[in-house]
Order: C-alpha cells, then sequence, then structure tokens
C-alpha cells in the first residue's frame, strides 16, 4: 500500500492535497505509483492546470512506460487494469467524456508543442481519439520511426553487393538438400528469399514462429557474404541468454556434421563457428546513465548488424539500435511477432509487421494489415511452415492456430478467427488430434483445473489454488530426471565435482519447466516455486541429514535463475545454474560456452537470482524445453493472452502439460495484447 502525505508536495496551492485524494485509492490498489502522482502534482501548477479528473488521467500517461505501454487511451483503461482487490476502484463514471476533458489540459499539446510535456498523437486505426503520451516517449517513436522509414527505403551500396546472388542461392539452397520442391524450399523458398532480402537491402525483417528456419537463412545470409569476403559481422539478442543460444544455433547449423550440409570452404566454416554473440546494451554501448557509446555520430564499426529476439526488444533500445548502425550496414532484425513484447514501454516488432503482411501464395489472411506498417512489406520476409515441431503434430497444430498471420498446417481451418481458436481449444481438450499426431495419449495433458477457496479471513472472493494432487503432477517430471541424477551424485561425491557430469545435470534440468503466468497468488511463480521446492527437497534428502542450508539461503541441488546481467563474473539475465555442495565449497554451476565445461561461481558472488523451477511465461520467451507445464492464472487477467499462451506452448518441442479451466483458456485466446502505441501511424506519415 502507498499513502502520500499531502505535506510532501508543497506547492503553494490546494490542489496536490485535492489530488492526491482523488487518486489515493489507485495508489493504494498498486494501479498509480507515487512516482506518477508526483510528477503531475508537482508540474501541474506550472501549467495552471487544477482539474483533478484531467490530473488523474495525466497521471495514467506517466504510468504507461511504466507498464510497458508507450501511451494511454482513457476510454478503455480500466479493462486493461489487473487489481487483485475486493473493493471497487473510483474510476469515471463516463470515460468517453473524461478522455476528451484530459486531451484539454493545458499540459497536452500537439506533436510539435514541444513546450507541453504531454501529447496527443493523433490515431487512424481505430478512432480519430488521439492517443495521449509523454513527449519522451512520443519523440522517441517519432525517431524510431523516422529511422526505420530512411533505412528501409535503401538497397546496399553496389560495391557491397554479391556479384552472382541467383548462383549463389542456388549453391546454399539445393533443392535435393532441403528435401523438397515446396514453396518453401529451393533457391525459390522463404529462406532463400529472406537471404535475398538482405543481401540487397540495408534493413531486412525476417519473421516467423520457433523452428520456421530463421537461422537458417541467417547462417546461408553470412555464409553468401563472407565467401571472398571479409565482411564485418555483429550479432547480438535482448538478453545474454538469448544472445548465447543465437551463437549456439549458428555454431550447429554451420557444424561439418549438420545436415543439410553448408556448401563452404574451411575457412568459411571456421569463421562461422567463431562467431561471438553479445547483448544489446554491450553492441550499443549502452552506459549506466542512459547514454551510449555508439550513437550517429559514432556507430557501430560493423557492415552486418543481426539482432535475434527482436520481439523482446523495447522501444528505447530499438531507438538506439536504429541510430547506431551505419547507414550503409546492413541491419536484418529476426523475430515472432506473436511471442510476448519487451516488459518495456512498447511492442515494435508487432508495430512493424502486422497480421497478414505482404501476399503469400496459397494462403488467406485472416486479417486486413495495418495500410501504414504494410508499406514495410518490401522489407519484410515472413516464414509460414514450421519444422520444430514434426515429432509433435498436436504442439504443432495449437502453434499455427494461435498465430495471428498466415499458416499453412493443413489442420487449420481456413478463413474464421473463431473456428480456428475452437480448433486450438479441441487440442488443449484432448477431443482432436492433429493428423499426423502418433502419440495423442501422452503428447498433451491437462492437470485438470484448480479449485475455488477462500483467500483468508474477511475475503469476499475465493481464490484458484491448486490441488495436492496437482502439485505432485508438477514436480514428478523433476523427480523423474533431475533428482534421480542429483541423488546419485550426492551419493558418489566424486561426480559432483566433475565437470561433465555437472553439465549433464544442467541438461537434464532444462528438459522441463514449469511456466506461470503471474507472480504472486498460488498459482503463481512464487508460492509454485515454494511448494514444488519444498517437494524436490524431501525427495533429494528424505531424512534432512544434509542440513538445511548451504549458505545465503540456498540448499544442495537448488536451481536458480539469474535476473540481472554481471559481466564481472560472466553471468547474465536469465541464466540457469544449480548450487552444490562441492568440495572447495558450496557452489553454483553454469553452462559454459565451451562444450563440455561449465562456469563455477561462489555463492557470495552470485548476482541478484531467484528460484528456476517456476519461472513466468515472459522471462522462459527464446527458451526451449522438451516438456513445458504451462499454469494459468485461476482468474480472469487482462495479462493472460493469446501471445501469452502461445508463447508458453511454443516453449515445449516435445510435451505439453496445462493446468487450468478450459473457459479461462477460452477466454484468453480470445484476448489479444494490446498496446497503445502510435509508432504505426508515425511510420505512415513519415512514408507519406
Amino acid at each position: 500500500m502507498t499513502t502520500i502525505a499531502p505535506a510532501t508536495l508543497d506547492t503553494g496551492t490546494e490542489t496536490p492535497s485535492a489530488f492526491l485524494k482523488r487518486a489515493q485509492p489507485f495508489l493504494k490498489a498498486g494501479v498509480l505509483d507515487a512516482s506518477d502522482v508526483h510528477a503531475i502534482a508537482l508540474t501541474a501548477p506550472r501549467f495552471g492546470e487544477d482539474d483533478v479528473e484531467r490530473m488523474l488521467g495525466l497521471a495514467f500517461a506517466a504510468r504507461a512506460p511504466r507498464v510497458s505501454h508507450p501511451g494511454v487511451d482513457l476510454r478503455t483503461l480500466r479493462h486493461h487494469i489487473d487489481v487483485e482487490a475486493d473493493e471497487e476502484l473510483p474510476w469515471p463514471a463516463d470515460p468517453e467524456a473524461w478522455a476528451r476533458h484530459t486531451l484539454k489540459s493545458p499540459m497536452v499539446g500537439g506533436p510539435d508543442d514541444a513546450l507541453k510535456p504531454f501529447v496527443a498523437q493523433p490515431r487512424t486505426r481505430q478512432t480519430d481519439t488521439p492517443l495521449l503520451l509523454t513527449r519522451r516517449m512520443y519523440v522517441e517513436q517519432q525517431r524510431v520511426a523516422r529511422a526505420v522509414v530512411a533505412r528501409a527505403a535503401h538497397e546496399v551500396p553496389e560495391a557491397a553487393r554479391i556479384a552472382d546472388l541467383d548462383a549463389t542461392l542456388a549453391r546454399l539452397f539445393p533443392v535435393a538438400a532441403t528435401g523438397g520442391t515446396g514453396d518453401t524450399d529451393g533457391p525459390d523458398g522463404e529462406a532463400a528469399r529472406a537471404v535475398r532480402l538482405a543481401a540487397t537491402r540495408r534493413l531486412a525483417l525476417i519473421v516467423g514462429g520457433p523452428g520456421t528456419g530463421k537461422t537458417f537463412s541467417v547462417t546461408r545470409l553470412l555464409a553468401a557474404l563472407m565467401q571472398g569476403s571479409a565482411i564485418s559481422v555483429a550479432l547480438a539478442a535482448p538478453t545474454g541468454k538469448a544472445a548465447a543460444r543465437m551463437r549456439e544455433a549458428i555454431r550447429e547449423a554451420t557444424d561439418a556434421a549438420a545436415r543439410p550440409l553448408l556448401d563452404v570452404s574451411d575457412d568459411v566454416r571456421a569463421r562461422l563457428q567463431s562467431l561471438p554473440a553479445t547483448t544489446l546494451h554491450r553492441l550499443v554501448g549502452v552506459r549506466p546513465d542512459g547514454s551510449a557509446r555508439h550513437t550517429a555520430a559514432n556507430p557501430i564499426p560493423m557492415q552486418l548488424v543481426i539482432v535475434d529476439e527482436v520481439s523482446m526488444v523495447d522501444l528505447t533500445m530499438m531507438r538506439r539500435l536504429l541510430e547506431a548502425v551505419h547507414p550503409d550496414a546492413r541491419l536484418v532484425l529476426l523475430g515472432d511477432r506473436d511471442q510476448l513484447a519487451s516488459v518495456e514501454a512498447g511492442c515494435v516488432l508487432a508495430d512493424l509487421v502486422p497480421p497478414a503482411v505482404g501476399p503469400v501464395a496459397g494462403v488467406t489472411a485472416r486479417s486486413a494489415p495495418d495500410a501504414a506498417a504494410t508499406a514495410l512489406a518490401a522489407v519484410t520476409q515472413m516464414f509460414t511452415r514450421s519444422r520444430r515441431f514434426e515429432s509433435a503434430p498436436d504442439i504443432a497444430l495449437i502453434a499455427a492456430c494461435l498465430q495471428s498471420y498466415p499458416t499453412r498446417h493443413p489442420d487449420v481451418p481456413a478463413g474464421d478467427p473463431q473456428a480456428i481458436r475452437a480448433r486450438a481449444l479441441e487440442v488443449f481438450n484432448g477431443t482432436r488430434h492433429a493428423s499426423q499426431e502418433t502419440q495423442p495419449d501422452w503428447r498433451i495433458e491437462r492437470l485438470g483445473a484448480p479449485v475455488l477457496q477462500r483467500a483468508g479471513a474477511g475475503a469476499t472472493k475465493p481464490v484458484a489454488k491448486p490441488t495436492e494432487q496437482q502439485l505432485a503432477q508438477l514436480v514428478e517430471p523433476y523427480l523423474q530426471g533431475y533428482a534421480t541424477v542429483l541423488r546419485a551424485g550426492i551419493a558418489d561425491r566424486t561426480q559432483l565435482d566433475d565437470p561433465k557430469w555437472q553439465r549433464d545435470l544442467l541438461a537434464i534440468f532444462d528438459r522441463y519447466r514449469v511456466l506461470a503466468v503471474h507472480r504472486r497468488g498460488p498459482l503463481g511463480v512464487q508460492q509454485l516455486e515454494q511448494e514444488l521446492a519444498r517437494r524436490l527437497r524431501a525427495a533429494l534428502d528424505p531424512g534432512g541429514r544434509q542440513g538445511d542450508d548451504l549458505g545465503y539461503g540456498h540448499w544442495g541441488g537448488r536451481p536458480i535463475l539469474i535476473t540481472e546481467n554481471a559481466y564481472d563474473v560472466g553471468l547474465m539475465n536469465g541464466d540457469v545454474g544449480i548450487v552444490l555442495p562441492l568440495e572447495d565449497g558450496p557452489a553454483a554451476v553454469f553452462p559454459h560456452e565451451t562444450p563440455g565445461e561449465v562456469r563455477r561461481v561462489a555463492l557470495s558472488r552470485l548476482p541478484p537470482h531467484e528460484g528456476a523451477l517456476v519461472m513466468t511465461v515472459h522471462k522462459s520467451q527464446g527458451s526451449q524445453f522438451d516438456h513445458v507445464a504451462l499454469v494459468l492464472a485461476g482468474r480472469d487477467s487482462p495479462i493472460q493472452t493469446r501471445e501469452l499462451v502461445y508463447t508458453g506452448v511454443t516453449r515445449a518441442k516435445q510435451r505439453l502439460s496445462w493446468l487450468g479451466d478450459i473457459d479461462e483458456l477460452r477466454r484468453s485466446l480470445d484476448r489479444e495484447v494490446r498496446r497503445e502505441s502510435g509508432l504505426p501511424e508515425l511510420i505512415g506519415s513519415s512514408l507519406g
């Protein structure tokens, strides 16, 4: 609960006191933060603003970037607020009137009124009601729009082009090697078209779901550009873990044993194998004060920059990247527009690539594309066929049904979005299976719905809680694999200090993961982590003979997830390690970029971290597990959307378990992420 005393805001007027009283219920519920309210209360008197209802609206505009939105639409705001409280909040009675009234504030100006702290940006996609956003967010979007349009309008210089691109594509994409002559194979398929695009344009957007061929295309692009050339390359991703996965995927695809074999010289293969990957923060050189080493005046000294997992890149980082890449360099952006967007403000990839961008032969678009962003179709290649789930047809069918762009899956109903969603629900519920599914009783497992119980004394609403049986089902895969191997290592202590055994243990742990929607609540990460950890510890040490603590709150075999980058110890946000009682003292072991090796970090040197048995779906982005257990929120949550379910499902390679109510799942699939962004309109105006 947050409470602000009016005495802390001495501005010489009575307005702040009235405003603080009006905002207090929203502060108490955690909907507004003290920083949102302070910003308006301290600034309003300077502009002669004394209307508390308008000030409340402006506080929500100040709040927007903190909760991932560039701006706010006050008309629909209350429907997107997630409040875990029994009492109703005192929203304005008429949202439409509130929105119009707030836009008339003396603190709100047009796009060109640089002295006003808030902007009313005209919109054309839904209604004529402008988007309300801070001046800073408007400027960030404006700079991104201008940079994207400028880069998309140009091809690479003649001197940088591949001499005989057609012959190169025929060599890198032979029909026989790719296994067929379909539209996605051979020198005229989607992968080859992506390489042609990235080889000739200064901006290429390569978009598709898991296993659709994005990394496959990138390796062929690198091979084409490196053959007979000393082109400089930078590989990057939003997080350290994503960068490591990108590097490893390129190494696997370019290995001499990989199939199909990449037809390049030994020298080029060696260069591809040795390419490093880094985080975007490091590539751009972001400093603690928010400035960056590389800017338009000091661009990144690379001729080719490839960024993976672009759906996770926020608005400000995208602006930094676009301005830091040399104007003559190639910039290739890879991502899945249907995955969850960045936790920071913006949904840049979804803004740049609307649903069903561009014509795809034989595929019917599901919705009309945004007119402004469709102008970027000339630099966009969409992948429509996934190969990751060829051994898990039911999972592949669910993923195809939840995509927002065309799919070539034969079991997806054509045309009707509701029929497509219904097909996904049937597969979730086990009443229908993909035509190629051979293990229908094993691939998708429903763990049932949680039970409704009173949260405690005085509570007026029941809360969904997992049953003991469901908790046992969630922990069982850890007990079958991870705990079995770990117990053997503890019994034979010579194994505990063996790097190969440690690496094998890490790999076994990464075969399964429990994913949750929220952090708090009985079905959230924190409580599920405690419940599963208790059961896992009991299985590892039934008699409690080893004690409860290795120091710093850790226990032997505890999996942990790093939550902040720590370059001094070589650990990145998202890295997963295991705490072990080693011979020279307790330490956490993490995978090393060198195959077969591990990185050991003393417990005292660990950066901020948390348990890794359960993680949010957001945190799981970019990861892959053989088996995933997806735990729904257990309530009608605005953040539980089609994109969240899609992201959770596509983390599973072989098997999916899910815990939740079928009606809750249906509502989630009908709800889409909506971030209040004005970027598409700005792209359209920059083009016009």
